[in-house]
């Protein structure tokens, strides 16, 4: 208790003691016994009064135990139905929530997982995924900094995120696990992925990627068939072994028809195989017969060429030609012109540009030259001073071409561009103002804009390539730079028509995985509209079966969820209400089963958590085993901790209740001497 606080009290029982004999002694007529009652109360009275305008706080310490936690993280993914082992499982849980021992010692916390970790108290084993790496990262959250052993029941076979064993290690809690389902050995072929790019041109060869696994003891041969439809279009044989038990096939296969292509991988079944639904897997990918092709035009090397380069061609449907200013000639081949940094040997490019009505891209910087680009082109006119200056990006979210997001521009290193003002007469859109010593300017850095027929592009600064890889130190991805670059590309490239309905959707789902459909709608001036009601129209070609869904709106896109649709070939519609405008496709919904690819437990990653920790492997059946360990160990203790508080006299009711009692038994002692 502060010193000013105890000095306060000291002041005012004095204080109280002498208002009371100064009342009831000091001249004071009557008995002396009388005036003893009398002084007595009013002291407390009036004590109680000034405590409670001084209002002192009291510490209050509270001591009580905490014992450890217990997580029981329970696999709910459909593996564990196919093992036959959901009784079992619910059987363990409910002897570890229920015995009277466990309660005492532990505050027992129970999850299960899938494709997410989440409490529960039931379970059906029916998640379509399993996200093991989540359930470590999760739980390293949830329990920082306390003791809570994890008991983890599981089959160990994991459908997404990356090698769980490795998440595991960055968990510090102790993990225990508890096998689910069969852990003998069968021989197994199984295609674990494939790997094929979303596009391939008419006319090209696109490769394919199959990762195939193998589990037994002895060496067998099989053979690899890739079908279209009821035609082979490869084929060869494989032999494994206990020691050679995985293989990578590549192939290259022509793509000879325009749309959707879907193909079926099969590998020949082994002689008494146990699990054969994994040796199937179908894959598709488009074909498309045309592809944007993309000219960067410059007179010096320099490192931003790259990063277009690789920005631009982040986009399977885009090809990039870099080409030195002397070796261009003819553009018809091109659906975009980018000028690096141009001087006067760029003349005939721009003058066939200006000619043929072609959209490009201009970029800018120290040694562009700004006195025979100002003779060219009327768009922009830069003041001439040979002088170099930074310039740091302002992003403008009035931007109308087209939906952009806000990257982390303020973050982003300055480009390097000329000194001096820059004049532009006509309208530009401009998505990125300049700021320059700390003061942010009305000056356009990037953005486009429109001459007669054609449209252009615009960047008044160079050493772009410092962007891309701040990008990718901030985010681990390269994504949203390219995703940037290449908006702008699509923009430059495309028609003078912008699509106001755009449908973002895949060729080929899983049943078993999420299945969005997004779109993104553009009112007449091409700003993104929220208030835009759109609709789904879904049929299934083989039933005939019809649906009509409305989209949600999710942020700056609008979306639908299918994952309710079974296996099977379905045409959709897109369609704005009150709009001329719909957008159609199809896809299919494969009858695939990931959870049931597995044909035995996976005990090795398992035990291999087991043993990084220092901890025992158990079963379904060893309850007793499991219980006896997390009794005994002497790191799961019941921990004494205190807890202080400070409490404000004023919010002790007795205080106030010691008040009226006082003055109550004063006004009843004087009503009973006759005083009143």
């Amino acid at each position: 208790m502060p010193a000013t606080t105890i000095f306060l009290l000291i002041g005012a029982f004095l204080l109280s003691l002498a208002l009371a004999l100064f009342q009831y002694f000091y001249k004071a007529k009557g008995r002396r016994s009388k005036n003893v009652i009398f002084a007595t109360l009013r002291f407390l009275v009036i004590f109680a009064l000034l405590l409670l305008l001084i209002n002192p706080k009291i510490n209050r310490t509270e001591y009580y135990n905490e014992k450890p936690n217990l997580v029981l993280a329970v696999d709910n993914s459909g593996s564990i139905r196919e093992f036959g082992a959901g009784e079992e499982v619910q059987t363990l849980v409910t002897q570890l929530t229920t015995d009277p021992e466990l309660q005492e010692n532990f505050e027992i916390e129970t999850f299960s997982f899938g494709r997410d970790l989440k409490p529960a108290d039931s379970y059906d084993f029916k998640d379509p995924q399993t996200n093991l790496p989540a359930v470590f990262n999760d739980l390293s959250t949830l329990y920082e900094g306390r003791v809570a052993p994890v008991v983890l029941i599981s089959d160990g076979n994991q459908t997404l995120g990356e090698e769980f064993t490795f998440a595991a290690q960055r968990l510090s809690q102790p993990v225990l696990p508890v096998v689910v389902g069969d852990t003998v050995r069968y021989q197994d072929l199984s295609i674990s992925r494939i790997n094929v790019n979303k596009y391939a041109f008419l006319n090209n060869r696109f490769p394919v990627e199959i990762m195939l696994n193998y589990s037994g003891d002895t060496s067998v041969a099989t053979r690899l068939e890739i079908r279209k439809g009821n035609t082979v279009v490869h084929s060869q044989q494989l032999s494994f072994s206990s020691e050679d038990n995985a293989e990578v096939v590549r192939v290259e296969l022509p793509a000879n028809a325009v749309g959707v292509q879907n193909f079926e991988v099969r590998v020949r079944e082994l002689p008494g195989e146990k699990n054969i639904v994994n040796n199937t897997r179908e894959f598709a990918m488009e074909v498309i017969d045309e592809r944007t092709k993309v000219l960067i035009a410059y007179s010096f090397l320099h490192p931003d060429l790259g990063a277009f380069k690789k920005a631009i061609e982040s986009n399977q449907q885009r090809e990039v030609e870099l080409k030195p200013i002397p070796e261009v000639s003819d553009l018809e081949e091109y659906q975009l012109v980018m000028l690096y940094q141009p001087d006067a040997r760029f003349r005939s490019v721009m003058e066939q540009l200006y000619a043929q009505n072609r959209n490009y891209f201009l970029i800018t910087g120290p040694k562009t030259d700004w006195r025979f680009l100002n003779q060219q082109q009327e768009l922009f006119q830069q003041e001439i001073t040979n002088q170099p200056e930074e310039y740091f990006p302002v992003w403008n979210e009035n931007f109308k071409a087209f939906q952009t997001e806000e990257i982390g521009f303020s973050d982003f290193p300055p480009l390097e561009g000329n000194f001096g003002n820059l004049n532009a007469p006509g309208a530009l859109d401009v998505l990125l103002y300049r700021e320059v010593q700390g003061v942010e300017t009305t000056m356009p850095l990037l953005g486009v804009t429109t001459a007669g027929e054609s449209k252009i592009g615009f960047l008044f600064g160079a050493d772009i390539w410092r962007w891309r890889g701040m990008s990718f130190r901030e985010t681990g991805s390269f994504e949203k730079f390219d995703d940037l670059i290449g908006k702008f590309v699509h923009f430059l490239a495309s028609g003078s028509r912008q699509d106001r309905l755009v449908v973002k959707h895949e060729p080929l789902y899983n049943e078993s995985e999420e299945i969005i459909i997004r779109a993104d709608y553009f009112d007449q001036s091409y700003e993104f509209d929220r208030r835009a009601a759109l609709e789904l129209r879904v049929k299934n070609k083989e039933t005939g079966e019809q649906r009509q869904i409305p989209f949600l709106l999710n942020d700056r896109s609008f979306e639908v969820d299918l994952s309710s649709l079974s296996g099977g070939d379905y045409d959709f519609t897109v369609k704005v209400e009150g709009e001329n405008l719909s957008r159609s496709g199809s896809f299919r919904i494969l009858d695939f089963d990931v959870e049931k690819q597995f044909a035995r437990a996976n005990l090795e990653g398992l035990r291999n958590i087991a043993q990084l920790q220092g901890q025992n492997l158990y079963f379904l059946n060893d309850f007793e085993r499991l219980k006896s360990e997390l009794l005994s160990a002497d790191s799961y203790p019941t921990i004494q901790k205190s807890r202080k508080n400070d409490v404000s006299l004023i919010d002790w009711k007795y205080l106030l209740g010691i008040i009226v009692l006082a003055l109550s038994a004063e006004w009843f002692f004087r009503k009973y001497f006759g005083l009143i």
